[in-house]
């Protein structure tokens, strides 16, 4: 398998970029020939990019796979488990495509994209205490609702994970945004209300791929091996 570059940002104990999905996918399926470029927080992307081989991505997640550009971490998933799919199966059941597609949508349409003023959530010079005045509290009543999908769906299924099948890479795209929001606060899982939703999320955050993709964070800009 050809080397692959992955380049994330993270703030340790505040966030990880959506590169966090493909890390832990990455880990999950025990891919041991690749590289992360940890970005510096608070400086454009494109340029430390540019000067570690990328010629037109300008976001992150970007992965760098076979002499392509890769801007989407979604796609970056599952491009990787295909790459594997025989040893370890990511990607569900064929007859699960059309439901693994959908949560796939729903993780950015739903549990990541209404949350606005990104920039924001990444800056490190700015307090916790803004973060939740300036995004947090206008967006709460919005992922109320988001969070009674997952409770509806558990509560109907009796599953650990999104698929019928186990853990795919739906749950690592759903499960950035449930970690974060969470933890920030803005998803209200520890008030009662969404027990199976909480418990969903504790399982994926006991998963010994996402504890590793976790440490990227405490990593200092530049170039690394896998941890």
């Amino acid at each position: 398998m050809s080397l692959i570059r992955l380049f994330h940002m993270a703030v340790p104990g505040r966030v990880h970029s959506r590169a966090f999905r493909c890390l832990w996918v990455l880990h999950e399926l025990g891919i041991k020939n690749f590289e992360v470029f940890m970005l510096t927080p608070g400086q454009a992307y494109a340029p430390q990019m540019r000067a570690q081989g990328v010629r037109f991505s300008t976001k992150v997640p970007t992965l760098l796979l076979d002499g392509r550009e890769v801007g989407d971490s979604g796609v970056i998933c599952q491009l990787l488990a295909e790459r594997v799919e025989d040893e370890i199966n990511l990607l569900g059941d064929k007859h699960e495509q059309l439901e693994k597609m959908q949560w796939m949508g729903f993780a950015e349409t739903c549990v990541s994209l209404r949350v606005p003023l990104m920039p924001s959530l990444m800056d490190p010079n700015k307090t916790l205490a803004e973060i939740h005045s300036e995004v947090i509290e206008p967006q709460r009543q919005v992922f109320k609702g988001n969070i009674e999908r997952f409770e509806t769906h558990f509560r109907e299924h009796k599953r650990d994970y999104l698929l019928d099948s186990g853990f795919s890479i739906a749950d690592a795209m759903c499960g950035w945004g449930l970690d974060k929001f969470h933890s920030w606060g803005l998803m209200d899982l520890a008030t009662g209300t969404s027990p199976l939703t909480l418990a969903y999320l504790k399982r994926l955050q006991s998963r010994p791929a996402f504890v590793r993709a976790k440490q990227y964070a405490e990593l200092p800009p530049g170039l690394h091996n896998p941890i």
